[in-house]
């Protein structure tokens, strides 16, 4: 399995779990422009929007590391034999998503850490999988980093969870095996894993979700989790989703990324966008514009 980017001598490969027809754009979007469609539709149909279905197709993927000193998995998709019924794209999945990460040339046991952007469901579902009707750690010999906040934010301790909501059982099945298995490891923003990686603050979609940055050989690439969903909220920044946590900071937090994106010529890959999955932002008048980093894509 080829690698989607090389920076700086450090090689990004994308493991992909599912590609299609997500969410309705006005459900996604409370603020959605239905004429961006139609603007857009040149580069956006059909790999980024269903016609047919009426919905932006969105990719679930994590992202391999290889640095020169570990191996990093940075999200960990949505998991196998997960019950998720509030979340039916994630519910009781059986995905090839360990045999692809054998196809990229690493098994569990060679990832030295996993960083997850946030604890969504579709962020944490790999970090354990089901042996024996137990859940265990799925990486035995990775240092799993949670950014504090973040685990306070989802602890049923004392976290900020209405349990008399419906919800699904992440924190129970995807980390709290992780914590009894003594491979977690709370961190803070400004973490820096090794010379190429550093874990920064970018809060909004959660309030402790985060942004990990990779620099190498006087290159970057930002791995930004879910402060983007779909591409079209590169020329739409404005469009906060209906999962945010905090809509204005999450706002704030994408503007923020997109600047600096295209001031630094950072690559920016998101944990959700189709083919071809990565990009880089350049100015456009006021505002920013996709440039898709795959020979003949549209920018």
């Amino acid at each position: 399995m080829a690698p989607i980017a090389t920076i700086g001598g450090v090689s990004v490969t994308r493991i992909e779990e599912s590609i299609r027809p997500s969410l309705v754009p006005s459900i996604l979007f409370p603020d959605f422009e239905p004429d961006s469609l139609e603007r857009h539709r040149d580069w956006l149909i059909p790999e980024h929007y269903d016609v047919r279905e009426g919905r932006f197709r969105t990719s679930v993927h994590g992202y391999l590391v290889r640095t020169a000193h570990h191996v990093v998995l940075i999200d960990a998709c949505g998991g196998n034999d997960k019950v998720r019924p509030v979340l039916k794209r994630f519910h009781q999945q059986s995905h090839p998503w360990l045999e692809r990460l054998a196809a990229a040339g690493v098994a569990p046991a060679q990832v030295d850490y996993v960083i997850c952007t946030h604890l969504h469901c579709d962020h944490v579902g790999w970090n354990t999988r089901l042996v024996d009707g137990h859940w265990v750690p799925t990486f035995p010999r990775a240092r799993y980093l949670f950014h504090r906040p973040e685990l306070a934010r989802w602890d049923p301790a004392g976290g900020q969870v209405d349990l008399r909501e419906p919800r699904d059982p992440m924190w129970e099945d995807s980390v709290a095996p992780v914590i009894e298995a003594g491979l977690a490891q709370a961190i803070d923003a400004g973490h820096r894993l090794d010379d190429a990686l550093t874990v920064e603050s970018a809060p909004g979609h959660t309030m402790g979700h985060v942004k990990v940055r990779l620099s190498a050989g006087g290159e970057e690439a930002i791995f930004c989790g879910d402060v983007m969903h779909v591409p079209l909220q590169v020329y739409y920044p404005h469009w906060h989703t209906s999962f945010d946590d905090d809509p204005q900071m999450g706002i704030r937090t994408r503007r923020t990324l997109l600047d600096e994106c295209a001031e630094r010529g950072a690559l920016l890959l998101p944990t959700h966008f189709a083919a071809p999955h990565a990009c880089r932002i350049v100015r456009a008048g006021e505002g920013f514009s996709i440039q898709w980093i795959e020979p003949g894509r549209p920018g």
